[in-house]
């Protein structure tokens, strides 16, 4: 039996706004905003160096339904790419890209295959015979509320069966509208893989059910390398490997004030961690610090003047490094010292600020509950906010800190 070889990738998003790059420098805000286009560039590379069969792009090429002319005419420069090659690529569009949106359309080159808005099979030929049996369906509005898996029907005739799916399991939030199913339906249907799309972060529901996640990252909670999966298939054997090809990584660091008397000392701890951080093929990281911890360094970290500066000063030292740094937040979550003394002592009030907000860290019903009611009273829902009733740690954190900063330091009585 043949062996065949694919790329699995997902979630382009090409044309997605990049708001995070706002305040970033010139150059690193284009490089930022280019990032999507250069990952596809490197994967279409990857393509024909590593001599795949075809590519599965398995939803969301774009981000909007009135996708932009750029974006699929770059889309379609990158793919005829890989007509000298004979590469194919299989297209299915999911809920940002789907295909009864009014947007101006782009030919696609003659080694692409379009999955059409009802469950279809095409057929992959190696060697002019039928190597792989190929079924997808394309969202047809932006949502697919039905489990459009279960019309999959495998049908004989190729020694390879592979379901592309846009969607996720029902037990995840907001499924529902998503093409929902369970992993009971995929494998039920024997297939041999299923390419799956729509959820960013890369993950295996089963050893040959998998998310590719998405090709880049487009903002700081969508943390690590990005890329996709290369697949191998020969009978009775699969062999997967994530291929990284983001131009950008986010992520966040940690760094603990304890111990650290200078913004020196402070500064080149983070950058030793900055340093710690493996890139395999990234050519910058974004971040975000968290600085925490208890220390003479926290009433200084009070100041945005001081953070700012700091920020500014480490940015210049990241700007010369290979793999570049760029520092785009800092989290200031410290303690001064003899505040955390006073929330030592049970005794104190600061002491049972404490332990109140640990008892509603393990009853946030409670908390939710009572937020609600402030949200409907007719003196305190001004102040209030719905969005920030979804993290209720949010704001058991940024109360307990500004009690303990404004009573500890005796501004408060």
């Amino acid at each position: 039996m043949e062996s065949i070889r694919f790329i699995h990738a997902a979630d382009l998003h090409l044309g997605s706004p990049l708001s995070v790059a706002a305040g970033a420098p010139s150059l690193l805000k284009k490089q930022f905003e280019n990032s999507i286009y250069a990952a596809v560039h490197k994967m279409i590379n990857n393509a024909i160096q590593f001599k795949v069969d075809f590519i599965i792009l398995a939803g969301d090429l774009f981000d909007q339904e009135n996708r932009s002319i750029k974006s699929q005419l770059f889309l379609k420069q990158q793919l005829e790419l890989l007509k000298p090659h004979g590469i194919s690529v299989y297209i299915v569009h999911g809920n940002h890209d789907p295909l009864a949106e009014n947007y101006a359309p782009v030919e696609w080159p003659d080694n692409v295959e379009v999955f059409s808005t009802v469950p279809e099979m095409k057929v992959f030929y190696k060697n002019n015979k039928p190597a792989a049996h190929l079924y997808g369906c394309s969202y047809r509005e932006r949502e697919m509320p039905t489990n459009i898996a279960k019309a999959y029907n495998k049908q004989h005739g190729a020694p390879f069966h592979i379901g592309i799916l846009h969607g996720q399991e029902k037990t995840v939030a907001d499924a529902d509208n998503y093409a929902p199913f369970s992993l009971k339906d995929l494998v039920e249907k024997e297939m041999d893989y299923w390419a799956l799309g729509h959820i960013h972060t890369r993950q295996n529901l089963s050893p040959h059910i998998c998310y590719p996640g998405n090709i880049q990252a487009r903002h700081r909670k969508e943390q690590g390398e990005k890329g996709y999966l290369l697949v191998d298939l020969k009978k009775d054997e699969l062999d997967i490997s994530f291929q990284a090809v983001s131009n950008v990584v986010f992520e966040n660091l940690e760094i603990s004030i304890n111990g650290k008397e200078t913004f020196d000392h402070l500064t080149n701890t983070l950058i030793k961690q900055i340093k710690q951080v493996s890139l395999e093929y990234a050519e910058g990281l974004w971040l975000e610090i968290e600085l925490t911890g208890s220390g003479r360094l926290s009433e200084h970290l009070e100041s945005e003047i001081n953070v700012e500066e700091w920020k500014e000063a480490i940015n210049e030292i990241g700007a010369l490094e290979d793999p570049f740094f760029y520092i785009y937040r800092i989290k200031n979550k410290t303690i001064p010292a003899e505040v955390t003394d006073q929330i030592k002592d049970g005794e104190h009030f600061l002491g049972d600020t404490h332990q109140a907000a640990n008892f509603y860290r393990s009853n946030p019903d409670m908390l939710q509950r009572e937020w609600e009611e402030l949200l409907h009273h007719p003196s305190a829902k001004k102040f209030m906010s719905e969005n920030t009733a979804s993290n209720m740690e949010v704001i058991i954190e940024e109360a307990e800190r500004t009690i303990w900063n404004k009573w500890g330091r005796g501004v408060s009585n």
